[in-house]
């Protein structure tokens, strides 16, 4: 027996038989499908299936178009699985995560619930467009909207933390922004609007949204202010009382010439300028006064509210200034006036002020005017009132003179010399010299109404 198996022949047998068993166990394996299997499998079409795009860097590009935006699926499976798997169950997609600003041709990808096989996709591919994102920096312009209470006013807005703001759009639609904006509602409102959240929003010429804009921020804190009507004016200084003795001011400098006034508007309209009246009698020292405006009916508001005035107080020197003629105001029609004293029929004053002052005074910076307003023929002695520059007064020399008035048409009965002199020269105004302003800073002329002249107190 041993030798028959070790025999060459019989090995070959004995080999070529355990082949072929293994081959049959390979074969022939209970679990394989019978050949009636394929019979029981069923296919279904999907219509319409929306492709889906993935993968794009939306922070460089956007996607502008998919074409085609659907497909249509074959696929096939048992009817089991088919009947399990509902429509949200397979997806068709396209993967940008690759691409480019321009057009591209993308193979599709399905994504098929388990146990069903792809028979046919069509169409397999897309043609995807991508446009490549630009920013660009705006304005931003916030408008109101609405009517604040009776008597007030909206003032500009003001935006926090900044009023500017950065817009991402595909370079095609940022060249149709126009502008960049909100709106806040001032209806009714009497007082300031505050961090009102507005949302912004990018605007073509036309002034429509544009949609998909990127705004950063896309919100700003919003301030309007709400007032009163303003008006803003000429700031002028009334000087009153007297310098103190031996002192004059030099240099006068305010930190502000106007002022803005809020009110109710017919209020503000009937005024041309506000007063800031400066008390000269204190002023013994240069430095800086503040002054604080008010005294206007119905002003609810003075912007700036003080006003501060930088000012150089030095010792007064006096000059004289001879041969000054006078202006006669005020002289009724067919009147005729003749100055007979002084017989030059000018006068001579002396003014006092700051040295540099008196040094640039020409006679012909100062004015001398006598009012004969409301006087007949007769004499009369008035007083002059002399205009000179700001902060120069007069302290000397003529303070009034002696007027003949004589009529065209002679007179049925002669008054006597001086007669109702005192009552039209107590009408008389007191002049001041000084500024020009207004201001009572100068030396008041005064006349007792006789025909010889009483000199007043020097100022």
């Amino acid at each position: 027996m041993d030798k028959w198996l070790s025999h060459p022949t019989a090995m070959k047998l004995i080999a070529l038989v355990l082949g072929i068993i293994l081959w049959a166990v390979v074969h022939f394996d209970d679990t394989q499908p019978s050949a009636t299997v394929p019979s029981t499998l069923e296919t279904k079409t999907i219509n319409s299936l929306r492709v889906q795009a993935y993968g794009l860097n939306e922070r460089s590009y956007v996607l502008e178009s998919v074409e085609p935006q659907s497909v249509k699926l074959v696929v096939r499976g048992t009817r089991s699985d088919l009947l399990k798997a509902s429509t949200d169950d397979y997806s068709v997609r396209v993967d940008l995560s690759t691409v480019t600003e321009g057009e591209h041709t993308l193979k599709l990808q399905a994504e098929l619930p388990r146990g069903v096989d792809l028979v046919s996709m069509t169409p397999d591919s897309v043609k995807v467009t991508v446009e490549e994102l630009q920013t660009k920096e705006f304005e931003v312009e916030i408008a109101t909207k609405g009517t604040p209470a009776q008597g007030y006013k909206a003032g500009i807005p003001v935006l926090r933390p900044s009023n500017r703001v950065h817009v991402t759009l595909p370079s095609g639609e940022l060249a149709k922004v126009e502008r960049v904006g909100g709106t806040v509602s001032v209806e009714g409102a009497s007082k300031t609007i505050k961090s009102k959240s507005v949302r912004l929003a990018a605007y073509d010429a036309d002034g429509n949204v544009i949609e998909g804009a990127v705004l950063d921020p896309a919100v700003l804190e919003v301030d309007v202010p709400i007032t009163n009507p303003y008006k803003t004016v000429p700031l002028q200084f009334k000087l009153l009382g007297h310098m103190p003795a031996g002192l004059s001011i030099a240099y006068f400098k305010p930190d502000a010439e106007k002022v803005t006034i809020y009110g109710p508007q017919d209020v503000l309209d009937k005024i041309e300028f506000v007063e800031a009246d400066l008390q000269l009698n204190n002023l013994t020292k240069s430095g800086r006064v503040s002054i604080k405006l008010q005294g206007l009916d119905s002003v609810t508001e003075y912007s700036p509210a003080t006003v501060n005035v930088d000012i150089e107080v030095v010792l007064s020197q006096t000059r004289s200034i001879q041969g000054l003629p006078v202006t006669i105001e005020g002289l009724g029609e067919g009147l005729h006036a003749k100055i007979t004293d002084p017989s030059t029929e000018k006068v001579d004053i002396t003014v006092q002020g700051a040295p540099a002052m008196l040094d640039t005074l020409k006679p012909g910076d100062v004015d001398v005017v006598a009012d004969l307003s409301g006087r007949g023929p007769g004499v009369y002695t008035v007083p002059i009132v002399v205009n000179s520059p700001r902060f120069i007064d007069q302290v000397g020399g003529n303070k009034t003179i002696t007027v003949e008035i004589t009529s065209d048409q002679p007179a049925s009965a002669s008054p006597a010399e001086g007669t109702g002199a005192s009552d039209d020269s107590a009408a008389a105004a007191s002049g001041t010299s000084g500024s020009g302003t207004g201001a009572d800073s100068g030396s008041a002329g005064a006349e007792d109404g006789s025909q010889e002249s009483q000199p007043p107190a020097e100022g």
